[in-house]
């Protein structure tokens, strides 16, 4: 790197280890700092990383829509390979385009809409086993709903006597992924006979053995379903040149091999489920927290829910896909909670060639950073940032934000896949279950985020349940 670069102003430290201490142990407290003091655009080092944070909406639509091809995914998706293959959310260039390409279909807003009944389903049956005065905790309630109605709609498969196995398998993979974020975690991952490492290894196996026995199980019958799963195994792109010696494209030359099968329906667990579950919990904690808001929003669900008999009396109804465009207000709630708490906290790129932001040169090998949680509670776009107001959201609002203010979906040729299906999953779940029931935060329970690949709550979210009359 030439001696003559110019870098942005941003932190220094004497102590050079202190600034990546700082960002291993809160990077969302670290890259705040960073953005309030040195401004849209900061720089500093990680060890021998040089990192560049963009803290800038209209700098962030440049990099994610029109030079997304001058960058590859960041060193933490790089990492999360380990536990989710090549799938959708880790794959690159060419072959990355025809997997989207592949699955686009299940994320059709047709086809998603047909998946509505499922979700109301499956959150019906999990408030019924709920009794009231409980004390549960809601984001471990969140994670095996969301697990159920991902696996239902689109690998059309019942995993809810198996949940809890796989939801466990899976919470250990994900928090050994994060593990291997720190490099010592990445020392220690050589040495299998650690508990840890042979622990991560098991789980693994377990979820490959799931996911596996489902593929060999979905080979062996002769009815066609329409889901994610049948589209995989019976994939063969037409464009594929089949004397490429690219290792990525030789599973094209006729159907996709059962690894590749493996990746897509790993990451559809992990990144259709989780993101999902981490929102509903952070949104019934708010509610829990700000209970003039939940007020409102049993004031709309009470209206629009409730069937008048003959007889005077009324009943409460169960949602449905027709109701989504009048629950305005459980649609604000959901849209402020994943501002405050946004499901990815923060988008990494590789910088593949010398790259111009503003009157500065980001040289190749640089790593981008970009933090959904960082630009959410930006002064400049949402007054009081830190507070809960879903009445914020107004029409008028949203057409004068800036487009990357807000984007907890990500966005351009990356983004998610599922963001149609995460709204209406998330309009449809707080519906069903702020229906029927009040959740109270227990006094005990601490609330701190946990940064890893999605934001979670470190500790869990106990919460008591007060049935609705």
């Amino acid at each position: 790197m030439s001696q003559s670069t110019q870098y942005p102003p941003g932190p220094e430290y004497k102590m050079p280890g202190k600034l990546v201490s700082e960002f291993i142990g809160d990077p969302i407290k670290m890259l705040t700092k960073v953005a309030q003091q040195y401004g849209d655009i900061s720089f500093f080092k990680l060890g021998r990383e040089h990192v560049y944070l963009i803290n800038n909406p209209d700098l962030i639509e440049k990099i994610l829509i029109y030079d997304h091809r001058n960058f590859k995914k960041g060193k933490r998706l790089q990492i999360a390979k380990g536990l989710l293959g090549e799938g959708l959310v880790t794959s690159e260039g060419e072959f990355h385009n025809r997997q989207r390409r592949l699955i686009q279909p299940i994320f059709h807003p047709k086809q998603i809409r047909s998946y509505g009944d499922i979700m109301t389903d499956y959150a019906e049956r999990m408030t019924d086993s709920w009794g009231d005065g409980e004390v549960l905790d809601i984001n471990r309630e969140m994670m095996e709903l969301t697990l159920g109605i991902i696996c239902k709609s689109v690998l059309n498969y019942d995993i809810t006597s198996e949940a809890q196995q796989v939801g466990k398998a899976l919470t250990t993979c994900r928090t050994y992924s994060k593990r291997l974020q720190n490099p010592i975690g990445q020392v220690l991952d050589k040495v299998p006979i650690l508990p840890k490492v042979r622990g991560a290894r098991k789980a693994m196996k377990e979820l490959n053995t799931l996911v596996y026995e489902l593929i060999t199980d979905r080979r062996s019958k002769e009815i066609e379903y329409g889901d994610l799963l049948t589209r995989l195994l019976r994939a063969q792109d037409t464009e594929i040149d089949h004397n490429s010696n690219s290792a990525n494209t030789e599973n094209f030359a006729g159907r996709m091999s059962d690894k590749q099968v493996r990746d897509e329906v790993m990451t559809i667990f992990i990144a259709g489920h989780e993101t999902t579950a981490n929102a509903l919990t952070w949104t019934f904690y708010l509610l829990s927290e700000n209970q003039d808001v939940e007020r409102q929003l049993h004031e709309e669900l009470d209206t629009i829910l409730t069937n008048r008999n003959n007889d005077g009396t009324r009943t409460r109804r169960i949602v449905s896909t027709d109701d989504i465009p009048r629950l305005q207000y459980t649609e604000k709630v959901f849209r402020e909670s994943m501002r405050l708490y946004p499901p990815v906290w923060t988008i990494g790129r590789y910088v593949e060639n010398d790259y111009s932001v503003g009157e500065y040169q980001i040289p190749s090998g640089s790593s981008i950073l970009m933090s959904q949680f960082v630009m959410h509670h930006d002064p400049r776009y949402f007054e009081e940032p830190n507070r809960f107001i879903p009445d914020r959201w107004t029409e008028e609002f949203k057409i004068h934000l800036p487009r990357f203010s807000y984007f907890p979906f990500g966005g351009g040729i990356r983004g998610c896949i599922g963001e149609s299906f995460a709204w209406m999953e998330g309009i449809l779940v707080i519906a069903t279950l702020a229906r029927k029931w009040e959740m109270r935060k227990v006094p005990t329970q601490r609330v701190k985020l946990d940064p890893a690949i999605t934001l979670r709550p470190r500790y869990g979210m106990k919460m008591k349940l007060k049935f609705r009359n």
